[in-house]
């Protein structure tokens, strides 16, 4: 009967102890960096420009990841007619189907001289599977002026997710598990040598 309990113990720990593990693990995040390429049809901007999108290409079944987009400058601008003639507005969108996104919609902000921009969206996958998406960039130029304002994508990356379960547990019920049948394994193991002292 001693050994019983401590079967149960090794048992309940040699599984809910990786279950634990992968589901409180943080995924690994990677950061794509590009060059911002000027959009044909469109006046370049006055100063090099980089893009950085940062994302966990591999995720728990379940849970949310947040994507990153930051748009920076490399150094200081060698002419700044261009903000001085327009208003210049970034925009950005994240297309990635079979996936909850927010914001869903294009979202957008001012872009100044020597400034950044950085993009934000909660991705959650709707079901365990290998997503594939594009991240849209586009440049936007109001002339102070007035007049026809100009639009044009300057960056389309492409993105894969893979969302993926633990022996069939998405990431919460992979943490619950985990610490339920960890303790429990704990418990009998404390519970068998105990008998076996008397």
């Amino acid at each position: 009967m001693r050994n019983i309990w401590l079967i149960l113990s090794l048992l309940f720990i040699s599984i809910s102890l990786p279950l634990m593990v992968w589901g409180f693990w943080p995924p690994r995040r990677e950061t794509i960096i590009l060059p911002l390429l000027p959009a044909p049809g469109m006046p370049s901007l006055p100063e090099a420009r980089t893009i950085h999108l940062t994302f966990s290409p591999v995720m728990r079944a379940g849970d949310a990841q947040i994507v990153e987009l930051n748009l920076s400058a490399d150094g200081e601008a060698a002419d700044n007619s261009l903000y001085e003639e327009y208003n210049v507005i970034v925009e950005a969108r994240l297309e990635l189907p079979f996936a909850d996104v927010r914001p869903a919609d294009v979202v957008s902000t001012a872009l100044v001289e020597g400034g950044a921009a950085t993009f934000y969206w909660e991705v959650n996958p709707r079901e365990e599977e290998d997503l594939r998406g594009t991240v849209w960039l586009y440049l936007r130029l109001i002339p102070k002026a007035g007049g026809e304002e100009t639009r044009q994508p300057v960056s389309a990356q492409l993105i894969g997710i893979r969302s993926k379960s633990m022996m069939g547990r998405t990431g919460s019920e992979a943490r619950v598990w985990g610490v339920v049948g960890t303790i429990l394994g704990l418990g009998l193991g404390i519970l068998s040598a105990k008998r076996r002292a008397r």
